[in-house]
């Protein structure tokens, strides 16, 4: 049973998202605030941290890129954030945390099943955005090519990436073999994962090589009016149009497709915009606290001195800040006290916001 933690200041939304994926056959542990989060994801070391992407006193990004900077952390687990914003700089800023992968909001449970499925057998997810990487490590980074319709070779730079000894290796077989034993599949005990690591690696380069050697060719229709640009690629024909070419002729697009095309990008519009209305008007709901309403009459209420309760309020305070300061990551390691530490906290948090204001004394 895979282990999550599902992050979210929101109660109402964080126990709806925890009991669906308890439902799903995940162990869900629960977290309020984004220190409780990180402080248990570095005790339990989960398989994925689903991480609401808005916080009021806080930042995901911030606190993603403090877990990951742990060693054992960030090759063990990944993080999910669920956020609205899609900015190109804010998936930049996810990618360079660390963060594996940022699902936008309103969320679809079913494709959120799906990807933290993916993230929990550690099973490759495209990241929230492409990063240079300065350091020239080779690991990770953009490439500058020309891109034209049909033409493959400027996948050849991440292909040579990847098929690398650093890349394919003993793990990578083991752990593909691990995979394959999980879906039932048998395979051979006496499988030597060193050569079957060689072998694959042999057989992509030869692949990868042969891509790269095959030239462009470009073909003449007999009529002469037209010509058919033709990419060879690892043996296939991808016709591609040309400028000549007129939409609704060859490979180019009618206008009733692009009509119906047209038509269909609006109505997903509308139907986003609705989506997240209605979303906001959920949380609007759950964040509702109900007024406090006093059950017993003025008579039979009792009367509390000002200074006893200011007293309270003192008590409260300072040992809400103990309990918060216990509770940091790495200042205690048994999780069992670490769990009531952080309990306490949230009590006695419930506790100040129930007490009165401070009554200023009049002049």
């Amino acid at each position: 049973m895979a282990k999550l933690i599902v992050a979210d200041e929101n109660e109402g939304r964080r126990s709806l998202l925890a009991s669906t994926l308890e439902r799903a056959g995940y162990d869900v542990t629960r977290a309020g605030t984004l220190r409780q989060a990180e402080g248990t994801a570095l005790a339990t070391m989960p398989e994925v941290v689903l991480m609401d992407g808005e916080w009021k006193t806080d930042d995901a990004i911030d606190a993603s890129q403090r877990l990951m900077s742990d060693p054992e952390f960030a090759f063990k687990c990944r993080i999910v954030i669920l956020s609205r914003t899609t900015t190109e700089e804010y998936l930049v800023s996810a990618a360079r945390a660390g963060i594996s992968e940022v699902i936008f909001k309103p969320v679809d449970m079913n494709q959120l099943l799906v990807q933290l499925e993916k993230h929990s057998k550690k099973q490759f997810v495209k990241p929230p955005a492409e990063v240079s990487d300065a350091t020239g490590t080779g690991r990770g980074g953009t490439f500058d090519v020309s891109m034209v319709m049909g033409d493959g070779s400027w996948a050849l730079p991440m292909l040579k990436g990847l098929v690398t000894p650093e890349k394919i290796n003993i793990d990578f077989v083991n752990e593909i073999l691990e995979q394959l034993g999980e879906e039932g599949i048998e395979v051979e005990e006496s499988l030597d994962p060193s050569l079957v690591s060689n072998m694959l690696r042999l057989a992509l380069n030869s692949i990868v090589n042969d891509m790269d050697n095959v030239p462009s060719e470009t073909e003449t229709s007999d009529d002469g009016d037209k010509e058919t640009k033709t990419t060879k690629l690892a043996g296939a024909f991808i016709p591609t149009m040309k400028k000549t070419d007129s939409l609704g002729e060859g490979g180019g697009v009618s206008k009733k497709e692009s009509s119906m095309s047209s038509m269909e990008k609006v109505l997903q519009t509308q139907a986003d915009n609705i989506a997240t209305d209605i979303e906001d008007m959920m949380d609007g709901i759950l964040d509702e606290i109900p007024d406090k309403v006093a059950l017993l009459e003025d008579e039979e209420k009792t009367r509390i001195d000002p200074a006893v309760l200011e007293f309270t309020r003192l008590v409260n305070e300072t040992a809400h800040e103990l309990m918060w300061d216990l509770g940091r990551p790495g200042t205690v390691t048994d999780l069992t006290l670490l769990t009531r530490i952080e309990d306490i906290t949230e009590m006695l948090g419930d506790v100040l916001s129930s007490l009165p204001g401070k009554v200023e004394e009049e002049e």
